[in-house]
C-alpha cells in the first residue's frame, strides 16, 4: 500500500472506522503519516461523565490533531431517573416480562457503571480557563451545539426514554453558569454556526449576566446559523420578562449576517403555554439583511407585528416555519404552533401574497389559534408536520396524523405560487 497514490490512500481512509484507521497506521510508517487526520472525528462530544474538557485540552494542544475538529457539542444533560424508569418501562410494555426486566436491568447496570465514573472528575465551570484555551486553539471549530435535551448516555433504552422531555434534569441556575462561562471562552473562535437547546431566558435579567454577553458581542458576530430553544421560568415577572426580553433582542443585534435563524420559545413548567411577543420590542425595526431560512415556534403575537417582521425580509426570506413540534412527547401531535392574540392567520397570509417574492417553501406545524375566544370568526387549527427542519419529507414513525389535523399543503401552494386562499380540510374529509 505504500506505493499507492497519497489520494487514494486518504480515499481508503475516508471510508474506514476510527478502529481501523488506528490498525493500519501500525502497516508502515507512510501509512500512519497518511492517518494523522484521520485520527480524530470531525465531531467532537462532551459529556460531564468523562473528562472530556481535558481530552479536548489535549487535542488542541497536538499540532496535527487540533485540525480535526470542526464541530463540537457539549452536553450537560442529566436523567431524571425516577420518570425515566417509568418511560423506559411502559415503552418496553410489550415486552415479554423476562426480556423486559433484563433489558431494563443491563441498561440500569450500564449508566450507574457511567455515573461512577464520573464521580470526582471536575465540574465544567470550574474548567473555564482550560475550556477558554481549547476552544481558542481550534482552528477548524465552526459549530458549536450546547444541549440538555440529548441523552449523554450511548446506552439505546435511555435514549429512548429522554424522548420524553420529562426525563431530562437541569439546574437552570448551573445552565447560566455554563452559558456564561461558553460565551466567553468563544470570543476568539471563528464559529458560524450555534445552537442552545435550552437558553434559560433569566439569563438576560440580571444586570450582572447581561453586560456580560453584551461584552461577549465578538462572540456571535460571525455567525451565520443561530438556532435558539429559549425555556422562560414560572416566576418571571411581567418587568423582568420584558427586561430580559429586551437583552435576547440585543444579543441577536451582535450577528448581523444570518442566514439561518430559528426561535423557538418553550415553556418545561407548562409546554403547552405560549410565550407572548413583541417583534418591536425585542429587535426594534432591525432587518437580517442575509437572511433566508426563518422558524418561529411557541409564540402569541399580534398580526400586524408579525407581518412587519416578516416583510422586513421579505427581498431575502427563501423558508418559512410557522410552529414546529414543540415539547410534546413522540407519540404525541405537535403542540408548538402559534398563536395571534389580535388578528387573523387568513388576513396575515394574504397580506403576505406576492410581498414574499424569494420565497421557496413554508411549513406550519402545531397548534394554531387566532382571534376572539367564544367567537365564531376564532380560527383554530392543529397542523401536522410534513417535512423536518431540514426539508425533509417527515416520518411519522409509531403515529399518524390526527383525523383533526390540518395538511399545510395547500397553504404553502397559496404563499408560493398564487391562486385562491386554500379551504384548510382536516386530514380524511
Amino acid at each position: 500500500m505504500d506505493l499507492l497514490p497519497v489520494e487514494l490512500l486518504r480515499l481508503i481512509f475516508e471510508h474506514c472506522d476510527p478502529p481501523a484507521v488506528q490498525n493500519l497506521r501500525l502497516v508502515s510508517s507512510t501509512l500512519a503519516n497518511v492517518a494523522y487526520d484521520y485520527l480524530i472525528p470531525p465531531h467532537f462530544s462532551c459529556v460531564e461523565w468523562r473528562d472530556d474538557i481535558k481530552r479536548l485540552h489535549s487535542i488542541s494542544s497536538h499540532a496535527r490533531l487540533r485540525g480535526s475538529i470542526k464541530s463540537a457539542t457539549l452536553n450537560f444533560a442529566r436523567v431524571d431517573e425516577y420518570n425515566t424508569r417509568h418511560a423506559s418501562f411502559f415503552q418496553h410494555w410489550l415486552t415479554e416480562p423476562e426480556e423486559r426486566d433484563n433489558i431494563l436491568r443491563d441498561a440500569w447496570v450500564k449508566y450507574y457503571e457511567m455515573e461512577a465514573r464520573g464521580r470526582g472528575l471536575p465540574s465544567f465551570a470550574s474548567q473555564s480557563a482550560l475550556v477558554e484555551k481549547s476552544f481558542n486553539q481550534l482552528p477548524n471549530l465552526k459549530h458549536l451545539e450546547i444541549t440538555y435535551t440529548k441523552c449523554p448516555y450511548d446506552i439505546p433504552i435511555l435514549s429512548e426514554a429522554f424522548q420524553v422531555r420529562s426525563c431530562m434534569r437541569w439546574d437552570r441556575g448551573q445552565a447560566c453558569k455554563n452559558m456564561n462561562l461558553v460565551v466567553s471562552a468563544i470570543q476568539n473562535v471563528k464559529l458560524s454556526s450555534l445552537t442552545v437547546d435550552p437558553l434559560p431566558l433569566e439569563i438576560f435579567k440580571a444586570a450582572g449576566d447581561r453586560k456580560h454577553w453584551f461584552d461577549c458581542a465578538r462572540s456571535f458576530a460571525g455567525l451565520s446559523r443561530l438556532d435558539l430553544a429559549i425555556d422562560s421560568p414560572s416566576t418571571l415577572l411581567p418587568q423582568s420578562k420584558f427586561r430580559a426580553v429586551n437583552g435576547l433582542g440585543h444579543v441577536l443585534q451582535f450577528s448581523p449576517h444570518l442566514t439561518h435563524l430559528s426561535l423557538r420559545f418553550h415553556s418545561y413548567h407548562a409546554p403547552r403555554e405560549k410565550f407572548t411577543l413583541s417583534f418591536r420590542a425585542m429587535l426594534g425595526d432591525l432587518t437580517f439583511q442575509k437572511l433566508t431560512d426563518l422558524k418561529l415556534e411557541g409564540i402569541s403575537c399580534a398580526e400586524d407585528d408579525l407581518r412587519s417582521f416578516l416583510l422586513r425580509h421579505g427581498p431575502t426570506l427563501e423558508r418559512l416555519r410557522l410552529g414546529g413540534k414543540g415539547l410534546a412527547k413522540p407519540y404525541e401531535a405537535s403542540i408548538g404552533g402559534i398563536h395571534l392574540y389580535d388578528g387573523s392567520f387568513r388576513s396575515l397570509f394574504t397580506s403576505l401574497r406576492e410581498k414574499l417574492p424569494r420565497l421557496q417553501r413554508f411549513h406550519m406545524e402545531g397548534d394554531i389559534e387566532a382571534g376572539e375566544i367564544m367567537t365564531s370568526s376564532r380560527e383554530r387549527y392543529k397542523f401536522h408536520a410534513i417535512t423536518t427542519d431540514d426539508w425533509e419529507e417527515a416520518r411519522l414513525e409509531g403515529m399518524r396524523p390526527s383525523r383533526q389535523s390540518v395538511d399545510c399543503r395547500e397553504l404553502e401552494r397559496y404563499l408560493v405560487q398564487g391562486g385562491e386562499y386554500p379551504k384548510l380540510v382536516v386530514s380524511g374529509e
